[in-house]
């Protein structure tokens, strides 16, 4: 279970820095529906990870 909060808590923080950069250099619109989206799902697997730092 560690290993897959880390996974999503990874991934979905570097996507929120990534995904800007890569959408502007494309020139398309970003949609702010993923960038949040990833940002929730990024910060609430993280607190996951310190709030049950000690069982898992």
């Amino acid at each position: 279970m560690k290993w897959l909060l880390n996974l999503v808590a990874v991934n979905s923080l570097i996507t929120v820095v990534i995904y800007p950069m890569i959408t502007l250099g494309v020139d398309k619109p970003m949609n702010w529906l993923v960038e949040i989206g990833s940002l929730v799902v990024g910060l609430g697997a993280l607190y996951l990870l310190i709030r049950y730092r000690k069982e898992f």
